[in-house]
């Protein structure tokens, strides 16, 4: 009989060994998944943030939202594009301008 300590050993070392090549594949997303439509709590997961702040920045017009009814949607790839937007320069990219 195999000791069952060993079984649960080779098991999690299998898990963990998946787990390893799954981070270390990390492929884009596809375009499929770019374009979906996520609703506000998914939206704010996204970003993290609240529903409430999320919200506030529609009200504001300060993101890119789609209204239906009294639903809201947002694409991925927007939001994706919008946070990627807010990005500071490094002091040697501030430098490098400079000159």
């Amino acid at each position: 009989m195999e000791n069952p300590f060993n079984e649960l050993s080779e098991r999690l070392e299998r898990i963990e060994n998946l787990l390893t090549d799954r981070h270390e594949m990390r492929v884009e997303p596809s375009e499929d998944e770019q374009d979906k439509l996520l609703n506000v709590k998914e939206a704010a997961a996204f970003l993290d943030e609240s529903v409430a702040t999320l919200y506030g920045r529609t009200c504001r017009n300060q993101i890119p939202f789609y209204k239906r009814g009294k639903k809201l949607y947002f694409k991925k790839a927007e939001l994706l594009a919008w946070v990627e937007k807010g990005r500071n320069k490094t002091v040697d990219e501030i430098q490098e301008s400079a000159r």
